[in-house]
């Protein structure tokens, strides 16, 4: 790692920490160079602004979640095991950064594009860890699948869409209270397991 890919890890770190505990609407750049003792001019020459760094720090944590999701993979071998498991750790890592997620993104009448692509590589990668869990089990002949990729991308879909139905306030759609987050994963796994019933029925039939 050169020296400017470190000082960019080290202001991810410590944007993290202020985020994470004060919330991106009660943190400013100016407190995070100072936590580092950097000029804000060098702080904005790697990141122009403070929506850039906090998509830098959604994107770190975001890595570092489905690294952990697919380290505790290789010791599971059935697939409603291994699905449960990356619900488990996506709702343990989202109370964990709670306050990442600011309500005042609420207020947002479009999202930013640097958010855009991060939510589309959380996608990307979440689409990626579950075709394979069903790509395994497939050729375990545990279940029948004859597209992992559609199939994870039909199952992501739908555990999307239950977010929006255990919202208390319809108008806020994009972060949950932490006890919604909760129900939905909860509803999450009831529907994980319908899912991959379906799929052993579709098997044998």
């Amino acid at each position: 790692m050169d020296n400017h890919d470190k000082k960019r890890t080290l202001i991810i770190e410590a944007a993290t920490k202020r985020f994470a505990h004060f919330g991106i609407a009660k943190t400013t750049m100016t407190e995070i160079a100072k936590d580092l003792s950097l000029s804000k001019a060098l702080l904005y020459y790697y990141f122009p602004d403070k929506i850039s760094l906090y998509a830098a720090v959604l994107e770190n944590i975001a890595k570092k979640m489905f690294s952990k999701i697919q380290q505790g993979l290789k010791d599971i071998d059935e697939s409603e095991d291994a699905v449960l498991h990356l619900i488990d750790m996506r709702l343990a890592f989202t109370m964990k950064y709670y306050n990442l997620f600011d309500q005042g993104l609420n207020s947002l009448m479009e999202m930013p594009d640097e958010l855009a692509r991060v939510m589309q590589l959380v996608s990307n990668l979440e689409i990626k860890i579950l075709a394979e869990i069903f790509k395994k089990a497939n050729q375990r002949d545990e279940i029948r699948v004859d597209d992992p990729v559609q199939t994870a991308e039909i199952f992501l879909n739908a555990m999307i869409g239950m977010r929006f139905c255990v919202l208390k306030d319809k108008k806020v759609m994009f972060i949950p209270t932490k006890e919604e987050f909760d129900e939905i994963s909860k509803m999450q796994k009831k529907l994980a397991v319908i899912f991959l019933n379906g799929l052993r029925f579709q098997k044998t039939s």
